[in-house]
């Protein structure tokens, strides 16, 4: 596929519906949903147990969605998108860091961060 290769509106276009059906996910507590488009190796490392204890932190804030495109950054192994996320029960936008990359053929999620 050579993401990294591509435009950046090719590269929204293929990350941005990623990105989202994780953050519904997130919002669902449904964890088999949010690892699907993780590498393998963080696919290993984020148990349910992690995720269901990650959501407790921040369960007052309701439901995520993607608000606004911040920035999108290639770096010479992944790419780096920045959205604002709004919140469900704050009227504060937040901020989502996606690090994406290719493996096996297939765009995956490196890792994801939400900051409140």
């Amino acid at each position: 596929m050579e993401l990294l290769n591509k435009s950046d509106s090719e590269i929204l276009d293929i990350v941005t519906p990623i990105a989202k059906i994780m953050i519904e996910a997130w919002s669902n507590d449904d964890y088999d949903n949010f690892i699907k488009y993780f590498i393998e190796q963080n696919r290993k490392s984020l148990d349910l147990e992690s995720f269901q204890t990650q959501r407790s932190w921040i369960s007052e804030l309701g439901d995520y969605s993607l608000n606004k495109l911040v920035t999108l950054h290639k770096n010479p192994s992944n790419i780096v998108i920045v959205w604002k996320i709004a919140f469900a029960n704050r009227s504060e936008l937040g901020i989502g860091v996606y690090r994406f990359k290719e493996e096996n053929n297939q765009v995956k999620t490196q890792s994801c961060i939400y900051f409140q």
